[in-house]
Order: structure tokens, then sequence, then C-alpha cells
């Protein structure tokens, strides 16, 4: 069965990445790396496979990630997002494109406007994705690790 359980970062876990202060081993930093709030579980075993499981726990118990959405069977979601999350605090896509182009001209100005259309011309999640994920990229490039997982948590936000 497919794990679609999609974890984010804490507020800890972004400053680990910036601190390293060897709290965790090398697979789990990794993994703390990979984890994003949009890939889920499987995505992720495709990415780390060795003891995955072991290191989302110590992540998970250690405050570093949060479960965001998703469940480990894929059942009760709708789009990856858990149907116990009230719907009052899913984000819709017109909500996320709204955000992120607006993040987007504040954070990385005229260079990225032909991100930014695209992004405003992505007609689904799926669509929107990958380019949420290219923006995280150029943010973190232009501003580091913690400005992107700002920029994710505030298209999260509702």
């Amino acid at each position: 069965m497919a794990d679609l359980r999609v974890f984010g970062k804490t507020p800890k876990g972004a400053a680990e990445l910036v601190a390293r202060s060897g709290a965790l081993s090398l697979a789990q930093r990794r993994l703390l790396i990979l984890i994003d709030g949009v890939r889920d579980v499987d995505q992720l075993s495709a990415l780390l496979p060795l003891a995955l499981d072991e290191a989302l726990g110590v992540l998970e118990q250690g405050g570093f990630i949060a479960l965001i959405g998703g469940t480990a069977d894929g059942a009760d979601t709708v789009q990856g997002i858990s149907s116990t999350l009230p719907e009052a605090e899913m984000t819709t896509v017109v909500e996320a494109k709204t955000r992120a182009v607006r993040a987007i001209n504040d954070l990385l100005g005229p260079a990225a406007d032909r991100l930014a259309m695209a992004i405003e011309a992505a007609g689904s999640g799926d669509e929107l994705r990958p380019l949420i994920r290219e923006a995280e990229r150029l943010v973190a490039l232009a501003h580091g690790a913690a400005a992107a997982q700002a920029f994710i948590d505030g298209i999260r936000r509702r």
C-alpha cells in the first residue's frame, strides 16, 4: 500500500539545517534536507531507501518534522491531504498560486517573471507542485534554506 504521509520541517528542523549541531546522523540529516512538505513518504523512500522509517521516527520524535497530510495506507485522503484536517485549514490551489507569485516577486524580483507566470497558469495541484519546488530551489539559492522554508510555509498557511 502507498504511504502518502507528507511531512514538513518545523522551525526546529529548519534551524538544525542552518546550525548543523551534530544531533542527527548523516542519513537523518539527508532526510531532513529532502523533506519539503510536498514529497510523500513513498517518494522519499525512492530518494533515500535505507532505514527511512527509523530516520522519520527520530526526526518526528525530535521535533524536527511534523506530519502535514496523508495517511500510511492512502485511505481517507483528498489530494494527498488527510481528511481529518478541517476544510477551513486546507489551502486551495488558487490561494497557493497567489501566495507563491507574491512571494516570488518579493524575493526574486523580475528575474523570476517567467516562473511567476507559469505558476499563475497552473491549472491543478499536480501542475503547481513542480513549479513551487523550482521556486523553493531558487529562493534557497538566493536567500538560503531558512528563506526557502519560510517561502513554503507561507504558501501553506491559511
